[in-house]
């Protein structure tokens, strides 16, 4: 199913992307304290403004790796194609959201337990061409499936799930940040970092009050542009199994 070749490949990318502002083993410590300027001070007692780029940034991967549960929102294009994503998970691995690949259709999602519930549209079914997706379109449509964390059709959308897999790719080391303004996200106060690679520039914004989460994640350039965000640190997810008709792949 193609469906878990792109989402696979989302995962992927979102992790390597977020780490970038991160981790660069092949820049020093001095490229991110270079040029640093701010435009106006972190929220008093935070003691993020009297750090460099290159320790905000380590302090931002050591909260995310902490964090028992997030909520993560995508807008971005990956794999030359639009695609956004709502959703919620823990480190337990339940999760629950949503995602749409454009004009391939969409899926919503629910893993609790072992068990992964997915909701496809037609649109989904249809992009898997041949006689085979009209004849899912037409036989499953728009209802509830289920399968096994294990199964084939379901692997890729476990492993999505766990949040620690995700965060997994947050390490601290030698990075090329550079700390810059001040500003909100969502109403949050949040100091931004600055990285480039190539021809994509990150800017990441990093909560000042509280625990250093990242917050939201801008890329610009490139061939995958896009913004993440991030919320919901370590609240319950509310991942609940879908009852009535639902229809078992594994059976199939």
């Amino acid at each position: 199913m193609r469906s878990t070749t792109t989402l696979a490949a989302l995962c992927a990318v979102t992790a390597l992307a977020l780490t970038a502002c991160g981790t660069d083993g092949d820049k020093s410590d001095d490229a991110g304290k270079s040029g640093q300027k701010t435009s106006a001070s972190a929220t008093p007692g935070s003691g993020l403004e009297k750090l460099s780029g290159p320790e905000i940034a380590d302090k931002a991967m050591k909260a995310m790796k902490s964090a028992k549960s997030l909520t993560t929102d995508l807008k971005g294009t990956i794999d030359g194609g639009p695609m956004t994503y709502h959703l919620s998970s823990d480190s337990k691995g339940e999760c629950a959201g949503n995602l749409t690949m454009g004009s391939d259709g969409g899926v919503e999602l629910i893993k609790t337990g072992d068990m992964v519930y997915m909701k496809f549209d037609r649109a989904f079914w249809k992009s898997q061409g041949g006689k085979d997706g009209a004849a899912a379109a037409d036989l499953i449509g728009e209802r509830w499936t289920k399968s096994k964390a294990t199964g084939a059709d379901a692997k890729d959308f476990a492993t999505f799930c766990d949040s620690d897999t995700m965060l997994a790719g947050f390490q601290d080391g030698p990075s090329a940040a550079r700390k810059g303004k001040t500003t909100t996200v969502d109403g949050k106060p949040a100091i931004t970092l600055t990285e480039t690679e190539g021809k994509e520039t990150y800017t990441v914004y990093i909560a000042t009050e509280g625990k250093p989460y990242i917050l939201q994640m801008v890329i610009k350039g490139g061939k995958e542009p896009g913004t993440v965000k991030f919320s919901d640190f370590d609240k319950p997810v509310n991942a609940k199994a879908p009852t009535g008709d639902v229809v078992d792949l594994d059976s199939l």
